[in-house]
């Protein structure tokens, strides 16, 4: 069967966990067509994939609106008809038998107009199945606290109301003038089958319609060599792995000599952001470009990320506990649970901004010098075990095409 997977290519974990999925389809003898616009959809490429561009908003249009808040910014109903209009002539073109999507709202509403099913990838956190909002008292005054979980209910009823109203409300009229049913709140981001790609230990549901499951986390696992840097790291010292992640914390790359003084060795994987790496030259702090995390995680104490599930859950899988710098709420989620379930610390760059570096270097110190949060970390890596991922998930879309026929 012919597949297009249709990513929203502005960050790495939505391409990425289409690859995995799609890498075990090629192995089952299945075409994967990757299509859509941003600095990572060349991931895709490395692997062999077949990419074509299609328009998308800018990714500084997407920062802008999410770190300031104003989220109905993001989804323009006059640049959603333009995707759509791309979205309806690539099906055209390929023939797809199915569309695979994961963060792309738009390709939803245009595969459903050109009569294909989907499979979509999410988070539980952008479903309306989650249990915890991303504004719970839990996270104040703890989950065991009297009334909390009605409070959640509520609060996230209150989260998708606006969600629906400010963020989707284009996307819905335009759904309206090409006759098709509204769709509510985050349901955009979901498919006719939708793959949750969380642990149910860090992400909970209530409860779960029969179209949507549990997966497993789907990060990365790339070919690259083993980081060069390696041969450079000194036995005993701790060692921190810092990502900037698909929305970059590049300002604080040359405060890093700061814990490198002090006998932490970091090694910064700069991604697409545009690192002038050979600019930068801190004894003890290296810099690579893309990172085989499978070579390098063994040898490392922490993680410093912005909160992304990719990250995250590399983290986790190694045992890692993680200091997370949050630029937008959605990051904050994720670095919440993590602080929440005595996983590390969690921070926001607003903070840190407003307060220095010192605030993220007294974090790592705290996490690096108290051994229970690495035993917590290493205990929570055992909630990995059995999911094979990507393979369930590869199972998920095979039975969803073969189910049409």
């Amino acid at each position: 069967m012919k597949l297009l997977a249709l990513p929203n290519a502005h960050a790495l974990a939505h391409v990425s966990r289409l690859l995995e999925i799609a890498k075990v389809l090629r192995t089952r003898g299945h075409e994967v067509i990757f299509a859509g616009h941003g600095r990572y959809l060349q991931v895709a490429g490395w692997d062999g994939f077949e990419t074509r561009e299609l328009p998308y908003m800018s990714v500084e249009q997407v920062v802008r609106a999410v770190r300031s808040g104003r989220l109905w910014e993001v989804y323009r109903e006059d640049q959603l008809e333009q995707f759509i209009a791309a979205e309806l002539t690539l099906y055209d073109a390929v023939r797809p038998d199915l569309v695979l999507l994961d963060n792309r709202p738009s390709a939803r509403t245009s595969a459903e107009q050109a009569g294909l099913k989907t499979v979509a990838v999410v988070n539980v956190h952008l479903t309306p199945y989650r249990r915890i909002p991303f504004f719970s008292l839990g996270n104040v005054l703890g989950s065991s606290f009297p009334g909390i979980a009605l409070a959640d209910r509520v609060e996230n009823a209150s989260e998708n109301f606006f969600y629906d109203w400010l963020v989707m409300g284009g996307l819905n009229r335009i759904r309206k003038r090409r006759g098709l049913a509204r769709l509510y709140g985050y349901a955009h981001e979901e498919g006719d089958q939708s793959l949750l790609a969380d642990l149910p230990e860090f992400s909970p549901v209530c409860a779960l319609p029969p179209h949507a499951r549990y997966v497993g986390p789907l990060t990365w696992h790339n070919t690259l060599p083993a980081p060069a840097c390696l041969a450079q790291l000194e036995l005993g010292k701790p060692t921190v792995y810092f990502a900037l992640g698909s929305e970059s914390l590049e300002d604080l790359i040359p405060q890093l000599g700061i814990l490198a003084r002090e006998g932490i060795q970091v090694i910064v994987a700069t991604g697409a952001t545009p690192v002038d790496t050979a600019q930068i030259t801190i004894k003890g702090v290296f810099l690579e470009r893309y990172i085989n995390t499978d070579a390098l995680l063994p040898y490392c104490s922490l993680v410093c990320c912005h909160g992304g599930n990719g990250t995250l859950y590399q983290a986790l899988a190694y045992g890692l506990p993680t200091v997370v710098v949050a630029t937008h709420q959605e990051q904050y989620y994720g670095g919440k649970r993590i602080q929440q379930l005595g996983l590390g610390k969690t921070l926001t760059l607003k903070a840190v901004k407003n307060r220095g570096f010192g605030l993220v270097a007294d974090a790592l110190r705290q996490v690096l010098d108290e051994p229970a949060y690495r035993t917590r970390a290493q205990a929570f890596s055992g909630h990995f075990t059995g999911w094979n991922s990507a393979e369930r998930a590869a199972d998920a879309v095979e039975g969803r095409v073969a189910s049409r026929q």
